[in-house]
């Protein structure tokens, strides 16, 4: 039993566990438990009502299968650097993702949550030094690729800060909602595991609707691409910063619990 205010990777995958059943993530005691039970059990149920049963994987090198595979079908483009472990040293205490498998037992939707100790320099500041990419970008990066961020939010972004990133869902699964279904459980299994001070995403300027308010609940989103990211082999990546806090995270997670009450 896991008792106190926060889990860690190592808790929960021992010496040979690479992942957790999402609906068997566990539940620490507190003031906050109930609301977080309700809004994890809510979330189980809206994707098993998919079809898809959700997953915390420790497992990265899995992710980069995935990745491949769906790279291969022409369903999903090369993930960034951030969630490789060729380019990051990823653990279960740094990072996860979440998996949908079908009833086949194929992954059909993914999508990591990394997190970023950002108590010296802000997430902006990173993005800008592209070590939010690498571990040591001058000896990984390859030449040319550059970052820049002017975005007054990612650069007052301090404490530890979560990045979910890395989202994908297989072509005969879209158009179920999993991709908010999933980001929500992304956070939770952060919150869980990390407890962060705050969360945030990069959008591309084409799927700026897909983060409405109405979707994905509270959130900033920054109005310009302020982000731009030049990676080498692809292409240069303009990108708008979007940040939850933790009374957003919460008070969304208020809101799925009420919606659960409501239809009890």
């Amino acid at each position: 039993m896991f008792i106190g205010t926060q889990l860690t990777g190592t808790q929960l995958t021992g010496t040979q566990r690479t992942s957790i059943a999402l609906s068997a993530l566990p539940i620490p005691s507190g003031p906050l438990s109930g609301l977080l039970q309700a809004a994890r059990d809510e979330l189980v149920g809206l994707a098993a009502g998919r079809g898809v049963a959700l997953s915390v994987v420790f497992d990265m090198p899995a992710l980069v299968r995935v990745n491949e595979a769906a790279v291969a079908a022409g369903s999903w483009e090369p993930m960034l650097p951030a969630a490789h472990p060729a380019c990051r040293s990823l653990s279960p205490a740094n990072a996860f993702w979440i998996g949908g498998t079908a009833a086949s037992g194929d992954v059909v939707t993914a999508q990591a949550g990394l997190l970023y100790d950002c108590s010296a320099q802000s997430i902006g500041d990173r993005f800008n030094a592209m070590t939010v990419f690498y571990d040591d970008p001058a000896t990984q990066a390859p030449a040319g690729e550059w970052c820049t961020c002017t975005s007054d939010t990612a650069n007052s972004t301090r404490g530890q800060v979560v990045w979910t990133n890395a989202g994908w869902t297989r072509p005969d699964f879209q158009g179920r909602g999993l991709f908010p279904i999933c980001q929500r459980a992304n956070k939770l299994a952060a919150w869980l595991l990390w407890s962060p001070t705050w969360f945030i995403s990069v959008v591309d300027p084409d799927i700026v609707p897909v983060w409405a308010e109405r979707k994905m609940g509270p959130r900033h989103i920054d109005q310009e691409p302020a982000i731009t990211y030049n990676q080498i082999g692809l292409k240069t990546l303009p990108m708008h910063l979007v940040r939850f806090s933790r009374a957003q995270f919460l008070g969304d997670l208020a809101q799925i619990a009420a919606d659960l009450a409501q239809a009890a």
